[in-house]
């Protein structure tokens, strides 16, 4: 059985939807885990009335504690054998459970993993027609990664991506692990990490998940709390040091790219921190403006000379050397 944790907050608009494209699978063997993290619209009902729908679906009230809490809340009860996670405005094609469980169950993975693709915020999921059989499901490829080369494509940010949705996992690998709560972030906070505690992983060469825009996504919008993403990398970095010396350059990398993230959008965003946070952030912002140029320069040079990062992190690492930390600025402004 594959248990399907939900965390939920305010996510009326979009929920409904993403329930019915879980009981839209053709795959069925599953309990879907509703987490609402103390919603105050409507969210709670629609959970209800998914509640009443079926006795697969599991429903959990608690009080607002963030994301991290409510996926916590829900390892903690699920009883399947694999774990998945959906988050309350997403949506899952109807093959995805189907085309999972059979890769997993093949090759005997710890992780399957798929294509993500984004979709408008309005997007409408063709229903599952009453004919279709797994049998017409089109013949899937597949490529399978060592734990260490997935990780790496997880940091180096290419076919992997650090979401902890859009993947299944047997539920032992969650024996010991939880999401970090508290922070944004939590995501590459802790997925890397439990890459390198799999034996067998694999990637499905077709789509799994809808992850769907729009606009009150925090990825979206931009407050200081996005700078969490400087301390979950700096751990990262530590932690494979430690434990996995061998991602060490690839860890760098991320935590390089997420300091030229953090320094381009603070200085695309200066006057509206200012508006919207106050003069007191302002000062804040300019202390994380210096740590990010500060890690910058300690991590450039070694990127340069990897011949696995990105194209456009070694454009920026060119401007910041070439240009200077005022002229990486101004074209961030302009870029943003």
């Amino acid at each position: 059985m594959l248990s399907i944790i939900v965390p939920i907050y305010n996510a009326e608009n979009y929920l409904q939807a993403t329930i019915d494209s879980v009981f839209s699978q053709s795959y069925t063997d599953w309990e879907l885990i509703l987490v609402d993290d103390g919603s105050t619209d409507h969210s709670p009902n629609i959970c209800e009335l998914a509640r009443r729908r079926s006795e697969r679906v599991r429903v959990v009230n608690m009080g607002n504690a963030g994301v991290s809490a409510a996926r916590n809340t829900g390892l903690k009860i699920a009883r399947g054998s694999h774990i998945m996670f959906l988050d309350a405005d997403d949506l899952l094609p109807p093959a995805t459970l189907s085309i999972m469980t059979e890769c997993a169950a093949l090759h005997d993975s710890d992780i399957v993993c798929g294509a993500i693709k984004e979709v408008k915020a309005d997007y409408e999921m063709l229903p599952l027609s009453v004919n279709s059989t797994p049998a017409e499901k089109p013949s899937i490829s597949s490529t399978h990664y060592t734990p260490l080369s997935a990780a790496e494509q997880i940091l180096y940010q290419k076919s992997i991506d650090c979401s902890a949705w859009g993947k299944i996992y047997k539920a032992s690998l969650w024996s010991h692990l939880r999401f970090r709560e508290g922070i944004r972030y939590e995501d590459l906070d802790l997925i890397p990490r439990l890459f390198t505690m799999a034996e067998r992983i694999t990637r499905v060469n077709c789509v799994v998940y809808l992850y769907r825009q729009h606009p009150r996504s925090y990825i979206h919008t931009f407050s200081l709390r996005r700078a969490d993403v400087l301390d979950v990398t700096e751990r990262l970095s530590e932690w494979m040091m430690e434990r996995e010396p061998s991602l060490g350059r690839a860890a760098r990398a991320r935590e390089l790219n997420a300091n030229f993230n953090i320094l381009a959008l603070i200085a695309a965003n200066k006057n509206s921190l200012v508006k919207e946070e106050g003069e007191n952030n302002k000062f804040k912002a300019m202390l994380l403006s210096d740590r990010c140029w500060n890690k910058i320069k300690e991590l450039r040079g070694e990127a340069l000379r990897n011949s696995s990062v990105r194209l456009k992190t070694k454009i920026a690492i060119l401007i910041s050397y070439l240009g200077g930390r005022l002229t990486f600025e101004k074209i961030s402004r302009r870029i943003y």
